[in-house]
Formats: structure tokens, C-alpha cells, sequence
């Protein structure tokens, strides 16, 4: 390598040392809800999907055939009744980018053939 490309990568380095000494909340620029979360992959790709909320007895029956019990008691906890820091939009992904952040439906868009 040349010392200048060296100098470059080194200075690039330099720039990016701050992002890894601290943790970063990653989310869209609004909040999404579940439903948002299941219609958007199904208008994606043009089908209908349906939401059907389970009780929490019976989702819990669900979701511990194949998750840790811990796992689906913090997740229906959030899902059931979602705190402030869950519905909390972080400002971390547009410092980082430098730009707003995508909502959850531009990605459903370009993973659509993930969902077809």
C-alpha cells in the first residue's frame, strides 16, 4: 500500500473510532406497530395478509415451542403493552448516515421477493 492510500485508510479509521465506543438505538423515523409490520411485506408484494391477535396465554403457548421462556415473556411484555423506550424513535441512525433513516415499508419493498 502507499503511504498515501495509508494515510487515507488511517484518517478513514480516525473518523469511525467514535461510532464503536458507544451503543446505538436503530430504528425507522416513525414507530411501527405490529400491524404495520405484517401489512407492509403484504402490500409489498400485492397480497393480503391478516394480523390475529392472540391472547397472551395462547401466544406464550405458541412461542415457547421454539424460544426460551425468557424470550417470550420480555417479548409478549413489549408486544402487549410496549414501553416509552419501545416507541421511543432514535435520532442515532440519521447522525450516523447522515441522512433520515427508511421507513419499515421501503424495506419491505426491497425484500419483496423474500415474501412472494
Amino acid at each position: 500500500m502507499r503511504s498515501r492510500e495509508g494515510r487515507g485508510v488511517l484518517a478513514d479509521v480516525d473518523g469511525l473510532k467514535g461510532l464503536f465506543e458507544r451503543t446505538y438505538v436503530l430504528t425507522g423515523p416513525v414507530a411501527v406497530t405490529p400491524r404495520e409490520q405484517t401489512r407492509a411485506p403484504a402490500e409489498a408484494v400485492g397480497a393480503p395478509a391478516g394480523f390475529t391477535a392472540l391472547g397472551a396465554d395462547k401466544a406464550w403457548e405458541r412461542l415457547v415451542r421454539f424460544l426460551p421462556e425468557e424470550a417470550v415473556d420480555g417479548m409478549l411484555s413489549v408486544m402487549g403493552d410496549p414501553g416509552e423506550e419501545e416507541r421511543r424513535v432514535s435520532p442515532d441512525v440519521e447522525r450516523v448516515l447522515g441522512r433520515v433513516p427508511r421507513p419499515f415499508s421501503a424495506w419491505a419493498e426491497r425484500h419483496a421477493g423474500a415474501f412472494a
